[in-house]
Order: C-alpha cells, then structure tokens, then sequence
C-alpha cells in the first residue's frame, strides 16, 4: 500500500478557517447573554407579593395568639413550620423541604408552570390540598387569583410532620383566617381528616372530633368516605361537575391524590400530562391524567425548587423577585448569523480544493 507523503493543505486550510470562525461566533454569541425577565413576571411579581402578604399575616396570628415561634426548626421564624409530632401528624416530612416551601417565590414558580400549560384568566383549575405544606397551598391559591384563575380547591387536616399539623392551628384554620382578612378570595368548600385513608385512622378519636367540630363552626363542609376508591372516585366526579376543568394541582401526599402510587412518590413532580407505565392506581393523579388533563405535582419540594432556580433552605428566605424562575437568558442573534455566513464559503472552498486535489485521490 502507497502512502502519500503530502496532505491537501489548501482545503484543510480552508475548513479549518471555517472551523474556527464558529468557534468565535459562538464564544461571542455566550459573551453576549443576558439574562431578561420572563414575559410573564409582572404575574409572578404579584403572585409572590400575594403570598409574602398571606405568610406574614400568619405569622402575627401566631404571635397574636401568645405562641412563641421554635427557632430551632422554623429558623426563618415565618409561624408556617409545625412541630415534630402532634395527633394529626401522618408520616414523616423533611424539615429542608418544609422550610424551601416557605419562601414566598414558590408562588412565582406555580405561575410558571401554569402558564406554560397556557392556563388563561377564567380557567378552571380544581386543586386537592394536604396540611403537610401549608405555604404550598397558599403559594398556590395566590397564583391562581393573581392569574384570574377560578379555582375548585378540597383540602384536608392532617399533615407531615413540620407541616400544619398544629391541632390548635389547621391548615384550615390558616385559610379561613386569610380568607377573612380578605387576603385570599378562595377557600375550599371540602374538608377531610387525611392520613391514612383519608379518615385518619391513626389519629386520637377526640382530638379530630374537636377540630372536624370548629372547621365546621367556620363554615366548611367534611367529606368523609370509609371506602378509599369510592372517595377517590366521587371527588373526581365532584371536581369535573364544576365545569371544564384545565389543570389538576396536587400538594403533598394525602391519599386520595395517588393511592399506593410509588411511582408519584418518588416523581420529581411538576408538570405531569402522562400516566407512569403500569400504573393503574385509582388516584385524582392517575383519574385526571387518563382525562388527558395535565397535573401540577408538589411533593418533592427540593427538587421542584433546584429545576426552577431557587435556593434550597434558605436563611434568611430570599426576598420577592429573587430566583432564576423570574428571568429567561436572551442570546444576541447576530455573531452566530455573521459567523454562519463567513463559514459556509469557506467551506464550499474547502470543499471544492479538498476534491480537486489529485492527492485526495491517492490510497493512503
């Protein structure tokens, strides 16, 4: 076998030269980024403003009510972290993720989500609320107002540890509160126990009969149902008889949401639009999925917060319009497009030498 002794420099030259005018394009198209606000952040703006509004009333209700705030657990002091254990505690929560919910942009990040389901003002949204990440919930209702949303929200008592799971103080005692104060313009209609099958089978018989007896003084209705999957069922029937519902919007883990589903456990959660292959579990997850209805999934809250930008565990919580959720990079067009147009003559030039060249002919 011959080997040629010389290369056809002239067209390597050439695709060479091209070669590295791309790389300058880019390098400066990368140089030139910047970062803008979204098109939508004067709605995230104001959804967040809505729930730092919200969180702080809570916390002056504590301190009305002669509490005294654990810094050890709620090092942000916000009144929106719960004990370690109570009798309407459920399961075990992770105090990162109940403290990362706290940070009022959580509100700006719903808005992002639901605007990229193109969510518009008049929609209907139905919701299904846990007491494990009350700050969630709010974060929730507030964008959902501030979008013109018309929200069909359920809701229950029990929670996670660190979560509203304060008997004295339910996630529905914070809502009503809200509501009241005209912080909030949606409250849910439906209440129930939560934990374990929804009926809180583990939960002291007095302690629930106390607070279903005040949430009933303040107005809301219980939704109580021994048969797990008949309640899943009957809610989403109740839920789509309120008209055409376009998002589902699950926080936390109450049963009734995604039954025995592993698989939403362990989700990142966000945006879902597809049942987990192999999941036939009566869920209002898996219901509203096989409805072709999309699901905004908040459980695994670090997560959540790492995808859209913002801090995990804060200290101290991160002030309104902080976080990459508020602003989008923006690329200058015009070094990539001069260095496009340099490099494609180059090259056909190459090209054209590199074919030409009776070297390029030769057996190597």
């Amino acid at each position: 076998m011959k080997r040629t002794r010389d290369l056809p420099w002239a067209g390597l030259l050439w695709l060479a030269a091209a070669l590295c005018c791309l790389l300058a394009g880019w390098l400066a198209t990368e140089a030139g980024r910047a970062s803008v606000p979204t098109e939508d952040y004067a709605l995230k703006i104001d959804a967040a403003e809505r729930a730092q509004r919200c969180y702080d009333a809570i916390r002056q209700l504590r301190l009305d009510r002669g509490e005294t705030i654990d810094r050890t657990s709620d090092v942000n002091g916000t009144g929106l972290i719960g004990p370690d254990f109570s009798f309407i505690t459920t399961t075990l929560g992770n105090l990162e993720a109940k403290r990362t919910s706290t940070n009022p942009n959580m509100a700006a990040m719903l808005v992002d989500m639901m605007t990229e389901l193109g969510l518009r003002p008049g929609d209907t949204v139905a919701a299904n609320f846990s007491g494990s990440f009350p700050a969630l919930n709010i974060a929730a209702v507030c964008a959902m107002e501030a979008m013109g949303l018309e929200p069909v929200l359920m809701s229950s008592f029990g929670a996670s540890t660190h979560g509203a799971n304060d008997p004295a103080l339910t996630y529905q005692d914070m809502e009503a509160y809200l509501y009241d104060q005209g912080l909030i313009s949606t409250r849910s209609r439906y209440y129930s126990i939560g934990g374990n099958l929804d009926i809180g089978t583990e939960m002291d018989p007095t302690v629930k009969d106390g607070i279903i007896q005040r949430l009933t003084d303040l107005g809301y209705e219980l939704w109580y149902d021994e048969d797990i999957v008949h309640n899943v069922r009957a809610r989403h029937e109740f839920y789509r008889a309120q008209g055409d519902i376009r998002c589902f919007i699950n926080v936390g883990g109450n049963d009734v949401s995604f039954g025995d589903s592993s698989s939403m456990v362990h989700t990142d959660g966000g945006i879902l639009t597809e049942l987990a292959v192999n999941d036939h579990t009566v869920g209002l997850i898996q219901l509203f999925l096989a409805d072709k209805v999309p699901v905004i999934h908040l459980l695994n809250v670090k997560q959540l917060a790492t995808d859209y930008g913002l801090p995990i565990d804060p200290v101290p919580l991160p002030a309104v319009g902080e976080g990459d959720v508020y602003r989008d990079d923006q690329y200058p067009k015009l070094p990539g497009l001069l260095a496009l147009a340099a490099a494609l003559p180059m090259v056909a030039v190459g090209g054209r030498k590199l074919k030409k060249d009776p070297r390029s002919k030769k057996p190597i």
